[in-house]
């Protein structure tokens, strides 16, 4: 046999998947986009560079088992745990709808009722790649579209097993809705009732045997050995390789060791997914493009404005806000990159034909291009519709009164916390063990709830909307720290809550360098950027270690913070700073105790007269537990005393001289 055919064919995919990957990654763009394009330059419609596009297909069909395995050792009940709610029954209810519309309209285009069903299940579906991308990107995964998303994608992608396993019978109008169908689904059940027994019996144990050779091709065989058998076993019952590999990657993901084989399994899910979408890209036809325009622009527009649309309304019905919604709603509106995967099947069973293959790839495509523009979109468009009249006459759902639960004391003096995640909860737990008085806005109603039950006084609603944060009670408050996980969002409450209140302190989180400066010029007194942060303690453990003192280490932070972390950044000239040595000088500052002999006892500061006698400076006072600043130069002092002096380490030598022993800060 000649290999050399083989190899050629290989090369020239890998190398348009590398120059059209490297190209849109260049633009910022997602890279299945590059190798989409990259398979059409080198397929039958292209260039012509492949000579035997079975074999390709063949290396792709691993790429999606491997995707599918993957999904299925990725697979985690705690993601979907925090929006369960939306994500199970909202996420059926988006895929089922659609479904039902795009049968009904595809009948109308005399489409049958099995292409216009798996045209639906393909529409559903969203790129959780994609839009993860994004999410990470703005630093939004924490938000709480971000979190619905995350739900509402992992529903998706399970709903892929169940279409997989029906798809067979959407060939013949019959079994669609008889008894087909229903053995199909029995049969799919059983098989992963015995695999996960099996699975979760054996396959522990065999990998406790293998791990403990510590031989890692042996650690991978095994798991690959799992992979392709159960997905062997899987079409032997008639049923697809995909689901065969997703029951085991759920097999995989009850393991001690899955963590370990799903790092192992990456980089050959990825090599082989790539060759997938790449073989996909083959299948593009431009001359279909040119010649369907009228259809492909139809088809794109159904997807952004109806899955948009279906999307937002769900999340509203679950009582996400306006803005939340329609953030959920865009992020949403495109065709994932599991629809290539049953598009695929579904041409090869005969379900669609050529025309419906081609219209549902081009249409995929324009839609993900478009994703990461359109999720951008969604706050600006957001206030575009809360500003229309008839809107601005209805009082938003956010902007009730607060249900206060706990007590505020007239809502004066508090401190009001937008956002509360990760570290607005952090802040959050340590007022309320201080038992200070606060507020939190958020607009995740299972946090509401919560906080509720605790007696915690909080508010429903969108913190960068004005209307919400009117009921905030501004004026009389001492602070507000916006914690929000959206950039834009963070913006927008600073801004509308220094109009409401200009002497307001404000304290904001940055999610990303750029935000800095901007939230500073809308009037945040004081930002904090989580990563530079990070930095920071770094920084501090670094120079403790290397011979700095605490004190030279703060001045330094100090430095940076005002510099608004600057010196973090391409822009900073280090020859504007001051010199960090230079900065700091000689001088140290040190808390010094009276002792019982020392010759100070019951003499003022004023009789030491320490400034002229050494040249040290006395800052404060410690008597008792109370620190007192700038003490009064007539009190005397006494044994027991500590006061803080700012000297050099000479100067402060001198003073152990007059019987003071030194105790550093």
């Amino acid at each position: 046999m000649d290999v050399f055919p083989l190899l050629r064919d290989l090369a020239a995919v890998m190398l348009a998947a590398v120059a059209m990957g490297f190209l849109f990654y260049r633009l910022k763009q997602p890279v299945i986009i590059g190798y989409l394009i990259g398979g059409l330059i080198v397929g039958p419609y292209g260039f012509r560079f492949i000579s035997d596009l079975h074999t390709i297909e063949l290396f792709a069909e691993l790429g999606v088992m491997l995707l599918m395995f993957a999904l299925g050792v990725e697979f985690s009940m705690g993601e979907l745990r925090p929006v369960w709610r939306l994500a199970v029954f909202g996420g059926a209810t988006q895929i089922l709808l659609t479904v039902g519309l795009a049968a009904l309209v595809s009948h109308g285009f005399g489409l049958s009722l099995g292409a216009g069903i798996l045209l639906g299940c393909m529409i559903a579906l969203s790129s959780t790649i994609i839009v993860l991308k994004v999410l990470m990107e703005r630093g939004e995964i924490d938000s709480a579209h971000g979190r619905a998303l995350l739900g509402l994608l992992i529903v998706q992608d399970l709903s892929v097993v169940a279409i997989m396993v029906i798809m067979p019978n959407l060939a013949d109008p019959a079994r669609i809705l008889g008894w087909p169908m229903l053995v199909a689904l029995l049969k799919a059940a059983g098989f992963l009732a015995l695999v996960v027994v099996l699975g979760t019996r054996l396959f522990p144990a065999v990998m406790r045997k293998v791990a403990a050779t510590r031989n890692k091709e042996l650690f991978l065989l095994s798991a690959m050995l799992l992979c392709f058998g159960t997905a062997a076993a899987s079409y032997l019952m008639g049923l697809s390789l995909a689901l065969g590999a997703f029951i085991a990657g759920i097999v995989v993901s009850e393991s001690d060791h899955s963590h370990q084989i799903l790092a192992d399994v990456r980089p050959l899910r990825d090599l082989f997914a790539t060759l997938f979408f790449v073989s996909v890209g083959m299948l593009i036809n431009p001359t279909f493009l040119v010649a369907h325009l009228p259809a492909v622009l139809g088809l794109v527009a159904a997807i952004l404005v109806g899955k948009a649309l279906l999307g937002a309304v769900t999340a509203r019905i679950f009582g996400y806000s306006g803005r939340t919604a329609l953030a959920i709603g865009l992020g949403l509106a495109q065709i994932g990159e599991f629809s290539f995967v049953l598009a695929k099947m579904g041409k090869q069973q005969g379900i669609i034909d050529e025309t419906l293959f081609a219209l549902t790839l081009t249409g995929a495509l324009v839609t993900i291009v478009l994703t990461p523009l359109l999720m951008q979109s969604a706050t600006p468009l957001y206030l575009s519709i809360a500003r229309l009249p008839w809107l601005r006459a209805r009082k938003p759902r956010g902007t009730r009164a607060p249900l206060v639960t706990g007590e505020l004391d007239g809502w004066a003096d508090h401190v009001v916390i937008c956002g509360f995640g990760r570290v607005g909860s952090n802040l959050g737990e340590v007022l309320i063990r201080h038992r200070f008085p606060l507020l939190v806005i958020d607009s995740d109603q299972n946090v509401i709830a919560d906080l509720r039950r605790r007696g915690i006084a909080c508010m429903y609603g969108d913190s960068s909307n004005p209307d919400v944060l009117r009921h905030a009670n501004l004026p009389l408050a001492r602070v507000m720290v916006v914690t929000l996980p959206d950039p834009v969002s963070c913006q927008l409450a600073v801004a509308n809550a220094k109009q409401l209140n200009p002497k307001l302190e404000v304290v904001a989180r940055a999610h990303r360098s750029s935000d800095v400066s901007a939230l500073y010029d809308l009037g945040a007194d004081q930002v904090v950027q989580p990563e530079f942060e990070a930095s920071l303690e770094v920084i501090r453990t670094t120079l403790s270690k290397i011979g700095y003192t605490s004190r030279e280490i703060q001045r330094y932070a100090h430095l940076v913070r005002t510099g608004r972390y600057r010196q973090f950044q391409d822009d900073f000239d280090p020859q504007l700073a001051v010199a960090l040595n230079e900065a700091l000088g000689s001088a140290d500052l040190v808390w010094l105790d009276v002792g019982e002999e020392s010759d100070f006892v019951d003499r003022s500061l004023r009789e030491l007269d320490l400034r002229n006698l050494i040249g040290v400076g006395v800052l404060a006072l410690r008597r008792d537990g109370e620190v007192t600043p700038n003490p009064d130069a007539s009190l005397p002092l006494r044994a027991g005393d500590s006061v803080l002096v700012l000297g050099t380490r000479s100067q402060l030598n001198q003073l152990e001289s007059l019987h003071l022993s030194d105790r550093k800060e």
